[in-house]
């Protein structure tokens, strides 16, 4: 009864229905059999499950999805990749300021509503996907934009009330966001005598990050504890401070390691010096082999700046590769005497030529060897670039890459793909997760459950990558994590590439109805964003990349505040520097998904198992928790209802409808039901999700 573009008249559509209802089942008076009706899809499905038949079961996805032959449905799995990682971070805001809110108890949510509202339209297929015209794009970024402009007086009220010391009364320096960090810019911070830090950890354990703060000066950095900590003062890349719209006079930037607690507060107190002084920098090196080395790991590059091999130092696991950069496709531009061969746009990703060609057949590698942190920054040409970075007792090695303005002088649509080319005897198999939580296996030119014709030896491989693919063997792993949806695969054993950006000339006649082609402050978009590899042996890796995914999907939110204390002494004496809600650590393998404050005395909150079945052997396991943990500073709880999980329905009033499958199984799940309860332990096991509506004394 619908489709894109169609039906813009009601009254004619349904009047033409009426129609067609009535003289179909006038037919009944000669012998017909078919009743037709108006229904719901509920009302189908109830139908349906009263056939009394068995079913398949299906556990597979319809990925790559292809509305016409070599049309793949593949390149909005990174069309608009800028948008892409904005929803992230506002949904990083949204879920910081839902707990700021109600662990403060300012009770303030309906502040909160306008980004919350934004983040449910930007879901929407047409938003996220990247396959809107620019206009609706700007808009959606606009209303992602107000929704955290609204969060600004809710995060200053909630740490009004957490911030301040007992017996301590005063005005709290206005908390702000810098959200051009990206490109390293804070201008309100720019020449402060004195500044502040505040970096909230969103999740329920403790984690190590690195802050890295733009500066025009010189400063000493004072932790929780008052103790000046080792910073290290590096320039920022050129190829960040030239990136069209940086406005920022910094040059430089402090990077150190921070340690949070969990589901707290650390603050950083930045006084400026009184002199300046040299920074010491251990190694730098141009143009040369060089080797970033800590506690973990050892990454090796030749002089020609190519990654040569990873060896994780723990196990000796050794994962050479033969190659490690950026390429690009040729975009497909349709003829018109074809119209039935789409050109490549929003949503088709259509390459010209089965292979992408490299960026720069040469490349530039600048080694820098701080205590901190170990760096190789790599420039291939004047659009794009990576830093490779290693930090102190690091499992992990962080890729931050930039890309754009892509040129296109030529006339000629670019897709640009990082790859990893390694040893790994992958046997044509890939993994990606379908939804930041479960991991299905790919085949090359496979499909499980239908005959498949690989007509195209790339599009039809590619698949949506949320948030980590990975290759392996029987002894070693290959773990990709992205900061954002990309598309990617493996074209070939031992290689996965990943689609980061794409400016395209022509559209696809999808529906979009205009090119790809991002601009800003006239010129083609510029974009970063970050990938973290991780080497493991296979059955240990899961530990790394679930923890890993988890930390940046909710990554620690920092704001910044101009205190005017005019000393740290005077700072420390009117303010709490560190705070955390728990006084308990919670097990690794949970994660709180939900913290919402309903009213004065009721919170709705999810909590997930976020390991999978059988992928580790101590944490697939099932673990209990003390839900009244994450209460500990707010009261008591008095009563506990556990919600399906849209939170729309009490799960005790839920009634599944029960389908034979193959054999005479049922589709019936043993569901754990807690309507009421005299205890506030809960049990979750692997890739469970449970809600609960949670009233307190």
């Amino acid at each position: 009864m619908g489709d894109d573009f169609q039906d813009v008249n009601a009254n004619e559509k349904f009047k033409n229905l009426d129609k067609l209802i009535q003289y179909v089942n006038l037919q009944q008076a000669n012998g017909s059999d078919v009743n037709v009706f108006y229904s719901t899809p509920s009302c189908y499905l109830y139908a349906l499950n009263k056939v009394n038949r068995e079913w398949k079961s299906k556990n597979d996805d319809f990925f790559p999805y292809a509305s016409i032959p070599f049309a793949y449905w593949t390149g909005y799995f990174t069309s608009r990749p800028a948008f892409k990682r904005y929803e992230r971070y506002a949904n990083n805001i949204l879920q910081v300021t839902r707990q700021l809110n109600g662990f403060s108890q300012i009770n303030l949510r309906d502040s909160i509503f306008y980004l919350s509202e934004a983040m449910g339209l930007a879901q929407h297929h047409d938003a996220v996907s990247g396959t809107e015209k620019q206009h609706v794009a700007d808009d959606y970024a606009q209303r992602l934009a107000d929704g955290i402009g609204r969060t600004i007086d809710v995060i200053n009220n909630a740490y009004g009330k957490l911030l301040l010391k007992e017996n301590r009364t005063g005005p709290i320096a206005h908390q702000f966001l810098c959200q051009f960090s990206n490109i390293s810019e804070c201008l309100p911070i720019e020449g402060q005598n004195e500044f502040v830090l505040t970096l909230w950890n969103p999740t329920i354990h403790p984690v190590t990050t690195h802050p890295r703060v733009p500066v025009t000066r010189q400063y000493l950095i004072y932790d929780p504890s008052g103790t000046i900590i080792h910073a290290e003062y590096l320039p920022i890349p050129q190829t960040i401070r030239n990136i069209p719209g940086r406005t920022s006079s910094a040059v430089n930037q402090y990077v150190f390691q921070a340690s949070l607690p969990a589901l707290g507060y650390n603050t950083y107190y930045f006084k400026a010096r009184n002199a300046t002084i040299n920074e010491q920098i251990k190694e730098s090196t141009v143009n040369q082999a060089c080797t970033l080395q800590n506690e973990h790991l050892r990454v090796e590059f030749n002089e020609l700046g190519h990654l040569k091999r990873i060896t994780n130092l723990d196990k000796n696991i050794v994962v050479s590769f033969t190659e490690q950069g950026f390429y690009w496709y040729v975009s497909y531009t349709s003829n018109p005497t074809t119209p039935e061969f789409p050109s490549s746009g929003a949503y088709v990703f259509r390459p010209l030529y089965p292979e992408a060609f490299p960026v720069s057949p040469l490349r530039q590698i600048n080694c820098t060897i701080t205590d901190t942190v170990q760096k190789a920054s790599i420039i291939f040409n004047d659009w794009i670039s990576q830093e490779i970075h290693l930090y102190r007792n690091a499992s992990t090695l962080e890729i931050d890459w930039t890309v754009g303005p892509i040129p296109i002088d030529d006339n000629i649509g670019k897709e640009i793909i990082i790859r990893y080319n390694t040893n790994i005897d992958s046997g044509s198999k890939y993994y990606t997760d379908a939804n930041g939580r479960e991991v299905l296996e790919r085949i090359r030119n496979h499909r499980p459950t239908w005959p498949y014709f690989p007509e195209v030896p790339i599009t039809g491989n590619y698949y949506p990558i949320n948030s980590r693919i990975w290759i392996r063997d029987r002894e070693r792993q290959l773990t990709i994590l992205t900061d954002r949806s990309e598309g990617g695969g493996s074209m070939y054993d031992g290689s996965v590439e990943i689609m980061i950006h794409r400016r395209i000339l022509h559209d696809d006649s999808m529906g979009v109805g205009e090119a790809l082609n991002e601009t800003a402050y006239g010129k083609g978009l510029v974009v970063t964003g970050k990938h973290i590899l991780i080497i493991d042996r296979p059955s240990d890796s899961a530990r790394l990349h679930r923890t890993g995914a988890q930390q940046m999907f909710m990554h620690p939110l920092a704001t910044y505040s101009l205190p005017n204390t005019s000393s740290y002494t005077n700072y420390s004496n009117m303010y709490k520097q560190s705070w955390s809600v728990l006084s308990d650590a919670m097990p690794l393998n949970v994660h709180l998904l939900t913290f919402d404050q309903l009213n004065s005395k009721q919170y709705l909150i999810r909590v997930e198992h976020y390991f999978e079945l059988n992928e580790d052997d101590v944490y697939s396991q099932p673990v209990t928790i003390d839900l009244q943990t994450l209460f500990t500073s707010i009261g008591t709880i008095k009563d506990m209802t556990e919600l399906i999980l849209t939170a729309n329905l009490p799960l005790s009033d839920l009634h599944r409808l029960e389908w034979m499958i193959k054999d005479d199984q049922s589709s019936r799940a043993d569901i754990i039901q807690q309507s009421v309860s005299n205890t506030t332990s809960i049990t979750l096991n692997p890739m469970q999700i449970r809600t609960f509506q949670i009233d307190i004394l």
